[in-house]
């Protein structure tokens, strides 16, 4: 190895120290970091709740109250079923047929009647039903109760001795024997003797203040009779107590 002289490293030394020295390394400052400033989260504000809103509806205009005219009663029954109808003691509905009578023996003459809860107080009126005999006395009428006021009524009784008759009834005349002929008494008609079945119709009719009925059997036989004026509960009737009748297709209907 070569050895290296040291006046050549001092005389190296003395030259740069002429020529001001060794330039220091210049050293970069240090530049500030800029941080990005945090995002800070905005206030809450108080915001309403959303409500709903209603979706608009269209105002209903006013109707007019109108009061519905009363029409004209009408009844129709068959019997196929109780309807309550016709209750009395001893009725019963039964096989499409209302069963009246036998009532018990009595002294009296007055009359068993079951009136029609739905046919109101009747002025004018059609009213009609089959009627037969069953069993007791067969010299006793029964039939249709036209009118009957405080106990005071009219009838129209058919019996098996092919006749019929239009009664009135006052209770309080002799001791309840009160029985008063409209017709002059029982009167031959087109009846069917017997148990057979008697169609009896009849119309109440008032025209210038005069009341009239028309009594029609099966049919034909019409006749018009003059009565008094007036009205009342209607319904089914026989005329005494002990006998037994059957009736079907009742039928009521209101007349102006």
């Amino acid at each position: 190895m070569k050895n290296f002289p040291y006046w050549t490293l001092l005389l190296l030394l003395i030259v740069a120290l002429g020529c001001g020295g060794i330039a220091p390394a210049t050293v970069p400052e240090p530049t500030a970091v800029v941080q990005k400033p945090a995002t800070q989260p905005p206030k809450p504000t108080n915001t309403a709740a959303p409500t709903d809103t209603p979706a608009p509806t269209d105002t209903p205009e006013p109707t007019a109250t109108l009061t519905p005219t009363p029409g004209p009663i009408v009844v129709d029954d068959d019997f196929s079923t109780d309807t309550g109808r016709f209750e009395c003691e001893y009725c019963k509905v039964s096989d499409g047929v209302l069963f009246m009578g036998p009532f018990p023996p009595s002294d009296t003459y007055r009359p068993y009647y079951v009136i029609c809860q739905d046919c109101g107080v009747a002025k004018n009126y059609k009213m009609s039903v089959d009627t037969w005999y069953i069993d007791g006395p067969s010299d006793r009428g029964f039939g249709l109760l036209l009118r009957e006021e405080n106990g005071m009524l009219i009838d129209v009784e058919v019996s098996t001795w092919q006749v019929y008759g239009v009664w009135a009834f006052d209770p309080s005349v002799s001791g309840g024997i009160g029985w008063e002929a409209i017709t002059d008494g029982f009167i031959f008609g087109p009846l069917k003797p017997g148990r057979a079945v008697n169609r009896v119709e009849v119309i109440m009719k008032t025209e210038n203040n005069q009341m009239t009925l028309t009594v029609n059997i099966n049919g034909k036989g019409t006749r018009a009779l003059r009565v008094d004026n007036g009205k009342g509960n209607v319904g089914l009737l026989v005329g005494m107590h002990s006998i037994g009748v059957g009736f079907d297709n009742f039928h009521f209907e209101e007349l102006p």
